[in-house]
């Protein structure tokens, strides 16, 4: 699947810079544009991935470029005075080539939760193709004005709209959040969400969890998206762009999980050794079928478990895609049914949609499983009762 991204506020611009960097590394890519839309604009120059031509300030009038501090409703005002704005932003985005957008944003803070929906909104208007939302949202116990800000400087772009902010008071987060997911779900397509507190160590800063995040979804995104582009070696089956869109069409939210084992791969160590098995192939590791079968239920089994990218009920889950990423001498066929099959039974998902993806290089072997229509969490919960998983308003 090709996307397009638009990153929203100092949490989403983020993101969305390291999508472009993790689609580096992968052969072919997945993504063809990415675009930044902040109000703060230190932090779009902090971005490292984004060209500068794509990145986008807003609200310069009311901000004098500082961002919008937390305030959602002045974002949202934002977004509406500056709606030909937004329009110019998302316009570099090839929507006829591409086979979906997604919107990133930290949805604690001010811009990401008052200006994606907005985005999502125009995105509708010139684009016949879907747009998903990629919402992070605040921690548990994530407060604005606090030491956390250090980190999430040290740790890469800024993420000026969200808690870390340390110019003003306690943030609205469980508000502007509750808000967001309400009107994502509403706008978006699909919504898939993030908790930092999956990744965040007990007792540590948010500021230091925010990378952990950045890398877990682009990971997770990049190896669903990429397996439909995979060519060589020729993957047994293949997940493609109209099968990963037919998964996200379920409603509610979304949650992407993962989990790997290290294998052997059969590459030769060292320069030559790399030259050889370049040039000259390798055979891959004699790898025992009943080793390559626990292998992948054991895996398969943990990506369903262990750090959802939103804690959830498993069960409450209508739809369901798989990756299978590994050598290719580890992709045995039974392994892979018997892991679909776990997943199933995790799940209660029928027909799960999957998809493998050989790679000689791969020193482990990664199921990545994406959940869509989840309707049962207790995180959401917590939010207060504006939030809507199930877009019955």
């Amino acid at each position: 699947m090709e996307i397009g991204v638009v990153g929203v506020g100092g949490g989403g611009c983020a993101l969305a810079d390291a999508l472009v960097a993790a689609d580096a590394d992968h052969d072919p890519g997945f993504l063809v544009s990415a675009v930044a839309v902040d109000t703060d604009a230190a932090a779009l120059e902090e971005l490292a991935r984004v060209d500068e031509d794509d990145r986008h300030l807003l609200g310069a009038v009311h901000t004098d470029g500082r961002g919008t501090e937390g305030d959602a409703a002045l974002a949202a005002e934002i977004a509406r005075e500056e709606r030909p704005e937004l329009q110019a932003a998302v316009d570099s985005l090839p929507v006829g080539s591409i086979d979906a957008t997604l919107v990133c944003a930290a949805l604690g803070g001010g811009t990401g939760s008052g200006v994606a929906p907005a985005v999502v909104d125009v995105l509708g208007q010139v684009t016949a193709t879907p747009v998903y939302a990629v919402g992070l949202l605040p921690g548990v116990a994530e407060a604005g004005g606090d030491a956390d800000a250090a980190d999430a400087v040290a740790d890469g772009p800024k993420r000026t709209d969200a808690a870390t902010d340390p110019r003003g008071p306690d943030r609205p987060l469980a508000s502007n959040a509750a808000g967001a997911v309400r009107a994502l779900s509403a706008g978006a397509d699909d919504l898939v969400l993030a908790d930092p507190d999956v990744w965040r160590a007990s007792g540590a800063s948010y500021g230091a969890a925010w990378s952990r995040v950045d890398a877990a979804l682009t990971g997770r995104l990049g190896r669903a998206f990429a397996a439909g582009e995979a060519t060589d070696p020729v993957p047994e089956r293949v997940l493609d762009a109209s099968e990963l869109t037919n998964t996200f069409g379920a409603g509610g939210v979304s949650v992407v999980g993962s989990a790997s084992t290290g294998v052997e791969n059969g590459r030769r160590d060292g320069v030559v050794g790399g030259l050889l098995d370049r040039f000259a192939g390798g055979a891959g590791p004699d790898v025992d079928e009943g080793e390559a079968v626990s292998v992948a239920t054991n895996t398969a089994r943990k990506a369903v478990t262990h750090r959802l990218s939103l804690p959830c009920d498993v069960e409450s889950a209508s739809r369901a895609a798989v990756v299978f990423h590994a050598p290719p001498a580890w992709l045995s066929r039974r392994g892979l049914e018997r892991a679909r099959s776990l997943i199933e039974a995790e799940t209660g998902v029928p027909e799960i949609r999957w998809g493998d993806h050989p790679d000689p290089t791969a020193e482990a072997f990664r199921v990545t499983v994406l959940l869509t229509g989840v309707d049962d969490s207790d995180r959401l919960a917590e939010l207060g009762g504006a939030v809507d998983p199930t877009r019955l308003d």
